[in-house]
């Protein structure tokens, strides 16, 4: 019997069934309530990561406001993250359709995320927004995404 014969058919075989597994895994685990995809806050303080506010927020002009928040991991400073998704929104008020544009700014100081929120044309009184971030991390798989809830004003 020629070995790698057998050897190769045993793979051609393996390879449906750890698919088929796979898939059936996670069909469980969203049935059950759960996701596979690194989601949320549960997941990055698994990660040791999280957002946090690194000041006060500061006035972008008329109807504009910016908000520095710092990428924490085990409570250190993130330095170098991209930032490929930025969300504001009015969830904390029950109000998550209502959204404002976000614009980046950049890294400054080293691990502190600068950003303009035009909040003003969304909403005339100063009260609560969800600010909510994804970021890609060098040596890290997974994206780190959580958020902020933050005062603005118009």
């Amino acid at each position: 019997m020629n070995t790698s014969m057998t050897n190769r058919h045993i793979f051609r075989a393996a390879i449906p069934a750890i698919a088929i597994l796979m898939i059936a895994a996670t069909a469980t685990a969203r049935a059950q309530g759960t996701d596979m995809a690194m989601k949320g806050p549960g997941a990055m303080a698994t990660m040791g990561y999280r957002y946090e506010l690194a000041g006060p927020v500061q006035s972008g002009g008329v109807g504009k406001s910016i908000v520095s928040v710092r990428l924490l991991h085990n409570s250190k400073p993130v330095s170098g993250a991209i930032i490929i998704e930025s969300h504001a929104d009015m969830g904390p008020m029950g109000m998550a359709a209502m959204t404002a544009a976000i614009k980046p700014l950049g890294e400054k100081p080293l691990g502190t995320y600068r950003f303009e929120i035009s909040n003003g044309p969304v909403w005339n009184k100063p009260d609560n927004w969800a600010l909510s971030f994804s970021a890609k991390v060098q040596g890290v798989a997974q994206t780190v995404s959580g958020s902020v809830t933050v005062k603005l004003a118009p």
